[in-house]
């Protein structure tokens, strides 16, 4: 079966990426895309498909038999995730929602119960659980070969122009929208739950603005996993700066790779700097200290995108041969906790993350 697909949002920066995966992609037929912008227009005609300036547009053409759409990927602005996302899914559309799947906890529970009312699957498109080093490092923490986990620390810093900031993206610089919370720290705090399980508390020291906006944009996290694994996290969108996702490796085209460590990861028998995927060890279960450590040849990596690894998947969830890697539910506790740690910067105390 090839999936009848549309892109909502598709000119834009993550919709593009999304446009060329769903192109290349043989199980794939893109049938159309959603785009009220002046963008939409000489898009859709480069790609020779079909322009529907809404997504009530849309299902309006698809009921009357003009255009066949069996699944789609929101790929818009943050706060019209929940919106269209219930839309598209009581229309009966499987949808993959990119990150974040809502602005809040709230309106993330009116999606889940859209969803539940219909036969229409939603996948959340945090694809870092698609991307080989966290497969690799997820293999390393299941077959144990770190031993007890017992801390891990993170960093996701770069240096964002003035550009990303203005219209039609402003929302970026929003509160509620925009910030490194929402556009940025939401991956990593998926990709930390992904690996270690659920966190249950969160305190934020929040850094200097330098732009103004009344959005975050420097700050220190600690955190406490649910499996007694403690944490530390430092994020920023304005510093010079190799330490982020992107830059470690490789994912991103558009972003120079470094290959610099962003997590560290602390076992009682190894531990594991990421995205080397090293593993250092003692040569037997009874060194320590002053014994030297070897170091673990890393695992091979797969080189398949992971946009396309997401893709494939959506096309097995949609097809009914899969459960979603990532469900609304399971991102919505992602959610929760970056509520929790912008509690926390307004606060300035810890705070217990919401378990849903």
């Amino acid at each position: 079966m090839v999936v009848s697909l549309c892109i909502v949002g598709a000119p834009g920066l993550i919709g593009q990426r999304h446009t060329q995966h769903a192109l290349d992609e043989p199980n794939v037929n893109l049938t159309c895309i959603v785009d009220p912008t002046p963008a939409g227009p000489p898009y859709a005609e480069k790609l020779g498909v079909k322009l529907y300036r809404s997504t009530e547009e849309m299902l309006a053409a698809r009921a009357a038999g003009e255009v066949k759409v069996d699944a789609a990927i929101l790929a818009t602005p943050n706060a019209t995730h929940v919106p269209l996302g219930i839309k598209l899914v009581q229309a009966g559309i499987h949808t993959l929602v990119e990150k974040p799947f809502s602005t809040d906890v709230n309106s993330g529970k009116a999606l889940l119960e859209a969803e539940a009312a219909s036969w229409a699957k939603i996948l959340v498109g945090h694809h870092r659980r698609f991307n080989p080093y966290i497969a690799n490092t997820k293999k390393l923490l299941d077959d144990n070969k770190l031993g007890r986990i017992l801390a891990v620390q993170g960093t996701w810093a770069c240096l964002k122009p003035m550009s990303y900031f203005a219209a039609p993206t402003e929302w970026r610089k929003e509160k509620g929208t925009g910030g490194v919370l929402m556009i940025n720290l939401s991956h990593e705090i998926d990709c930390l739950r992904y690996l270690f399980g659920d966190i249950t508390r969160v305190y934020c020291e929040v850094g200097a603005s330098t732009r103004g906006y009344p959005v975050d944009e420097t700050g220190a996290v600690t955190l406490r996993f649910a499996s007694g694994v403690v944490g530390t996290f430092l994020f920023s969108d304005a510093s010079a700066s190799p330490y982020f996702f992107e830059a470690a490796t490789g994912e991103n085209p558009l972003m120079p790779q470094a290959g610099e460590t962003v997590y560290t990861i602390l076992g009682t028998q190894s531990s594991l700097a990421f995205p080397s995927l090293e593993v250092w060890h003692y040569p037997s279960p009874s060194g320590s200290w002053t014994d030297p450590l070897l170091r673990s040849d890393p695992l091979p990596l797969d080189p398949t995108p992971p946009f396309t690894h997401q893709l494939r998947h959506f096309v097995d969830v949609v097809e009914g041969r899969a459960e979603p890697r990532c469900s609304g539910r399971d991102a919505l506790q992602t959610i929760a906790t970056l509520e929790a740690i912008a509690r926390s910067i307004e606060t300035g105390l810890p705070v217990e993350v919401q378990q849903l």
